[in-house]
């Protein structure tokens, strides 16, 4: 069964550094971002793709199971504790069958789901559905005060957060319904401290530390 090759939708290379694979995404999801293409039916498609293909490759120990098992990489403990491989690993015969794939050629009237069944003759994978996980960055006042962000859901769409005051590093929210395939989404919020202080804010950090 043939796999899809996040790497080429990504646009990079399988040799990519890990440090380098936040912006390839980033600089390819300018180009297919839903906004950006109104008219386009295939836009979503495309970028919920893409946001697809990120969640495995940026995470480096998904990245690792996914060039050993190809698609197969969510049961990839399943397989080693069996002591065998769905097929052979991400590099075995036959080599890569997704190989040449052009992104911006991409097509298919359904979604993403049907590109691939046009794709292969209507043949469809199935796998198990699995939540959306994201991170998302959020500055030290909007933790501290609390605010509103907007984020980009597993479907593509721009959605309005309220961000609770005092919240941690590491606080997770789900958001049901909002990920890919209809899974629900997982926001895991991430806490940027604020550099170059001036003065006056360097003394109101010390009052606050009192």
């Amino acid at each position: 069964m043939a796999f899809i090759d996040y790497y080429k939708i990504l646009g990079v290379d399988k040799s990519i550094p890990q440090k380098d694979v936040k912006r390839a995404y980033l600089k390819r999801a300018k180009q297919f971002h839903p906004d950006l293409h109104p008219d386009d039916p295939k836009a979503k498609a495309k970028f919920q793709a893409l946001t697809e293909a990120y969640d495995v490759i940026g995470d480096p120990e998904k990245r690792a199971k996914y060039d050993k098992y190809g698609e197969q990489w969510r049961q990839a403990d399943a397989y080693e504790r069996a002591g065998g491989s769905p097929y052979g690993g991400f590099g075995g015969q036959g080599g890569n069958p997704f190989e040449g794939f052009d992104f911006s050629s991409f097509s298919g009237g359904g979604g993403f789901s049907s590109f691939f069944q046009d794709l292969f003759g209507g043949n469809s994978y199935r796998r198990q559905p699995a939540n959306t996980e994201a991170t998302v960055t959020i500055d030290l006042y909007t933790a501290l005060l609390g605010g509103d962000i907007m984020v980009t859901t597993g479907t593509g769409d721009r959605l309005k957060l309220k961000v609770k005051p005092e919240t941690q590093p590491g606080t997770k929210v789900r958001l049901r319904g909002k990920g890919r395939g209809g899974t629900d989404l997982i926001l895991t919020y991430q806490v940027k401290l604020p550099t170059r202080l001036t003065d006056r804010q360097k003394q109101l950090l010390r009052e606050m530390q009192g």
